[in-house]
């Protein structure tokens, strides 16, 4: 079985917005809410993956931020 995970998606039809997905058994992103094939959102919100905090000694595994959503340091490198 095939998981796939998207960042940042909108659909070109109803312009809905996805800023991450994860999904198990397809490889197609679809729109909840009309089911189009949505498409790469230049302008959606910025990600990150095992982030870390050393102002407020903080990890994220997923974050919708490119800062601390704590206290809005900077990440840096664990």
């Amino acid at each position: 079985m095939q998981t796939s995970s998207f960042f940042g998606y909108i659909c070109p039809k109803c312009k809905s917005t996805i800023d991450v997905a994860a999904i198990v058994g397809s490889d197609k992103l679809t729109c909840p809410q009309c089911k189009t094939p949505m498409v790469p959102n230049s302008n959606g919100r910025t990600s990150a993956a095992n982030v870390y905090c050393a102002k407020c000694n903080t990890s994220y595994g997923l974050v919708n931020s490119d800062k601390c959503p704590q206290c809005g340091g900077p990440f840096s490198q664990q």
